[in-house]
């Protein structure tokens, strides 16, 4: 088919002009490559073959969306209509009256078969959506999937890496697709097998494809609790600049300028994003949590620390202080620690006394972070039929989290240290004043690169796609200090080199306290991907309910750790996998989808797994589906390849009354792990009221299913472990003191090595709404989403006394019973706003000895955000195409509630923010 050469002076309708390349072929790629290219979404209703293969010329020029439509749809009975200013439905017949919905994006993620909706559901969230949230980052956009009961800041993660986590099954059960493909673990992440969602800036992305049930049936393992689908912007029809600036109290602040570009020709396009981030750090001493980590003003423990800046001193026999009432006294306030007297310390003698420290207020909440990143992609077509296509990711990161004064404690201060004011040994617990905070600085980088080729044969396409993934990161702990030089410095009789805690500030020159410090501890991590893929998609034969589908396609993969810790471990393996999905148009109006996948792995066991899904549209307004399928995640390399090592350790042995017994400890990974394995079943409707445009809603019913979890045993289930895996455990020979008490042999050693076993069951009810209504003034629209958890619990080798933890603080990360998201945005002709509130239902607070009989009260954030277009208030040609957005999250700065679940952090580290307010201000601007 010959190229149709268009201008942009052939197209009269109004509306922005976008630059176009659309090859020639037929309808339903065409359509394809206009969503891409202008980002809008297409909701395309192309019910028989004659459609969806109906012949189109090349679009290639500047053009608006309805030129192009109208150009792409000619020839055909296709009618399109405006669902909102981003989505446009296209369908057979008539114009439909203004308004009536449609399918939600160009939805891929889910089934590699063309277009239409799936068995699962999925949510996508367009560029437009995610720039009202107000989110800096994907991690940030995660906190509003309520899909994802709980999330955990950067700090948690002293590398500043962050995770998705549907339904809360783990960082391991969620699979990141980057334009499609998969993302390995990432570097800074490898040793949780995860990948880390910074890695990507948010600036780069067009949207975000969510498909919140297992799909191990076509993407492979590690789908159990859903799919990620990143869409990466490919089509920048103008230069845009980004500048955004924004901050919490007291620290945080972020700086970021982004550059986009690109361009269309006749035969070639390309994009370019580069971004550039910069925060500083907030500590804890910023927020009163950490500032007085005194927690029994909230019905909790003191968890302040003894090894404070101004020491604690104490009499080695337990009797009192010569010169004192007491066993422990303080350094006295504003004390130069030289020529002391014991009487010195009558005003701090005593335990009510104690010089007491809140360690967190040094712990960064926010940690300094800078970030450059670049993200390309290209498109050249060689003919009428075929392309060849490109992409690049490459990401550099500098992330330093600090933690807290490095302590010394229960370290003996001899008679003849020349600032010893009690002429006999003491002991001291103190902190160093002077020095810096121990801290962890992580130096990462990352590379993502694709080339690949795609076309038609005959009513098929194909796609045949290298991408090879990289990263490295190297990390130092630094401030760490050396023990045995500290313990010198106290044992030492000259005042130049001996150490003075009794002062209070500094207990040396500046010389004598960096003489202590330990040399940084650095260790490296690297993982790499080199993945080859292929597939070819089309018709088969025709049904009663029309044209049936199929995609068949494997993947060649291979992947490599490697680690230079404490010891250095070399890791890689090859995976083979075949695939094949089937779309069965048995009747008009419902279909049936089966997919199947064999991945066949070296160093782990073989999986093959089934998804059977059903579509069912009885009218336009209903559609009924259902799905159900098997999921799997094989061990990772660094999860088999561990080397087990021995601790000395001390156990208290239930089986022989609680008695101690010196042990030797086993901890590493297993060579042994079997895959963990689930199903899940997902089954929904969803509502399109015609009569009534603008208004949708659906629910969806799930339940997953986990077995055969990779976990690590706890010593306090030896009783459990004895019972289930006898070999762990081993016994001296019975004495006959044994035997008359009734206890077995004393215990000599425990291995709790990576183990299978257990089990975990989710399930509960997605429920989606959203209403617009567009007049004059602009167009109004309210949307609420909401997870409702029926039961999460999880069984494995600790007795417990229930073992649903829905509702109730968890450390490892609590399951609200609700989680609902709710938005109002109003859009004017050149300016807007709007609002997001996030809500958290109470739930029972619990600590290390259960649940507790108290609650968190429920929580609701409420973010703004208001826009205006400065060309509609200035000088048009000064502010052509300049948008000034103003916001922030939690804008009435609610405090985080006290839990005892945080422990020594004071709050539910999975649900709450110390970061609290964020304002934020951006500008764009297009040439």
């Amino acid at each position: 088919m010959a190229w149709a050469q268009l201008t942009a002076a052939q197209s009269s309708s109004a509306g922005p002009e976008y630059s176009l390349s659309i090859p020639s072929g037929s309808l339903t790629k065409a359509l394809d490559q206009f969503s891409k290219q202008t980002g809008l979404q297409v909701a395309a209703e192309l019910t028989t073959p004659e459609l969806q293969q109906h012949p189109v010329n090349a679009v290639v020029g500047r053009f608006s969306a309805a030129a192009a439509l109208e150009q792409l749809l000619a020839g055909s009975e296709l009618t399109y209509v405006w669902v909102d200013s981003s989505t446009v439905k296209i369908h057979l017949g008539a114009v439909p009256p203004e308004g009536e919905g449609g399918q939600r994006g160009v939805v891929v993620t889910g089934s590699r078969l063309d277009g239409g909706e799936g068995p699962a559901p999925v949510r996508v969230y367009g560029r437009e959506e995610i720039e009202r949230l107000g989110v800096s980052s994907l991690p940030g956009l995660a906190t509003y999937l309520t899909q994802q009961p709980f999330s955990f800041g950067e700090w948690a993660q002293r590398s500043g890496a962050q995770h998705f986590q549907m339904r809360g099954l783990g960082v391991d059960t969620t699979l990141v697709l980057i334009n499609g493909r998969r993302a390995p673990p990432s570097a800074t992440s490898v040793t949780l097998n995860a990948f880390d969602l910074n890695t990507v800036p948010l600036t780069a992305v067009e949207r975000i494809e969510v498909m919140s049930d297992s799909a191990s049936a076509i993407y492979g393992s590690d789908a159990i609790g859903g799919v990620v689908n990143i869409i990466l912007k490919e089509d920048v029809t103008a230069p845009v600049i980004y500048l955004h600036y924004g901050g919490a109290d007291g620290g945080g602040v972020e700086r970021r300028v982004a550059v986009s570009a690109g361009g269309a020709w006749q035969r070639f396009r390309s994009s370019l994003t580069l971004d550039y981030l910069d925060r500083t750090m907030l500590i804890g001493a910023e927020r009163e949590l950490w500032s007085n980590q005194d927690f029994r003003r909230f019905g909790g423990k003191d968890y302040r620390l003894t090894t404070a800046p101004r020491a604690n001193v104490y009499s080695l026999s337990g009797a009192s202080l010569p010169g004192l009432p007491a066993s422990q006294a303080s350094v006295p306030f504003g004390s130069s620690g030289i020529g002391l007297r014991p009487e010195d310390f009558l005003a701090t003698a005593g335990a009510e006394h104690a010089s007491l420290y809140s360690a967190d207020q040094m712990r960064s909440i926010e940690p300094d972070l800078k970030r450059l990143s670049a993200v390309g992609s290209a498109e050249y077509t060689l003919g009428e039929k075929t392309s060849i296509f490109g992409e690049m990711l490459a990401t550099k990161s500098d992330v330093l989290a600090q933690g807290f004064l490095f302590p010394v404690l229960g370290q003996i201060v001899p008679a003849d240290n020349p600032y010893n004011p009690f002429g006999q040994p003491v002991r001291v617990d103190f902190s160093l004043a002077g020095t810096k905070p121990l801290s962890i600085v992580t130096e990462a980088q990352n590379t993502r690169f694709v080339l690949g080729a795609r076309g038609d044969l005959s009513r098929w396409d194909w796609e045949v796609a290298l991408t090879s993934s990289d990263g490295s990161v190297d990390v130092e702990r630094i401030n760490e200090l050396n023990l045995s030089l500290v313990q010198a410095a106290l044992r030492s009789t000259e005042p130049q080199t001996a150490l003075n805690p009794f002062v209070d500030g500094p207990a040396g020159s500046d010389a004598l306290l960096s003489s202590l410090m330990r040399a940084p501890q650095a260790s490296s991590f690297f993982s790499r991907q080199l993945q080859l893929s292929g597939f070819v998609r089309g018709p088969m034969f025709e049904l009663p309910g029309g044209m049936s589908e199929f995609v068949f396609g494997g993947e060649l993969r291979h992947e490599e750790v490697r680690t230079v810790d404490t010891t250095r471990l070399e890791q890689e393996r090859d995976i083979v996998s075949e695939f094949a999905e089937f779309r069965l148009p048995v009747l008009k109006g419902l279909s049936l989808k089966l997919a199947l996948r064999a991945d066949t792995y070296e160093q782990a066991d073989d999986s093959v797994n089934p998804q059977y899904g059903l579509v069912w549209r009885p009218n336009q307004d209903w559609l009924v589906r259902a799905a159900y399928g098997t999921s799997f995640r094989p061990p990772s390399l660094l999860e088999l390849a561990t080397q087990t090592s021995e601790l000395p350790l001390v156990i208290a042995d239930p089986r022989r009354g609680g008695s101690i017994s010196p042990v030797r400890l086993t901890v590493g990974g297993n060579p042994d792990l079997g895959n963990v394995s689930a199903h899940s079943f997902t089954g929904g409707v969803v509502y399109r009221l015609s009569q009534s445009p603008g208004l949708h809603w659906g629910a969806h019913y799930w339940r997953v299913v986990m077995n055969n979890r990779i976990f690590v045993p706890r010593t306090t289930d030896l009783e459990r472990i004895e019972e289930k895996f006898p070999s762990r455990v081993s016994r001296a020979v019975q004495t006959e003191a044994d035997r008359m008490a009734g206890w077995p042999g004393a215990l000599q050693s425990l291995d709790i090595s990576l183990i299978n076993y257990g089990r975990l069951d989710t399930s509960g009810v997605d429920l989606d709404l959203s209403y617009r209504v567009a007049g004059k003034l602009g167009q109004l629209q309210a949307a609420l989403s909401a997870t409702w958890v029926n039961d999460y619990a999880a069984r494995d080798l600790t007795p417990l006394p229930t073992a649903d933890r829905v509702g109730i603080a968890n450390l490892l990360g609590t399951v609200p019973e609700w989680r609902l998201v709710g938005s109002l945005t109003w859009d004017g002709s050149g300016w807007g706003a709007s609002t997001t509130t996030t809500f958290t239902p109470r739930y029972r607070d619990a600590d290390l000895t259960g649940v507790l009989n108290r609650h968190l009260p429920s929580r609701t954030i409420f973010d703004v955000q208001a826009w205006l277009a400065l060309d509609r208030l200035f000088d048009p040609a000064l502010f052509h195409s300049m948008k000034l957005t103003a916001g922030a999250l939690n804008v009435f700065d609610e405090d985080v509630d006290f839990a005892n679940v945080g422990l020594g952090l004071g709050f539910d580290i999975s649900q709450a923010d110390l970061r609290q307010r964020f304002a934020y201000l951006r500008i764009t601007k297009s040439f």
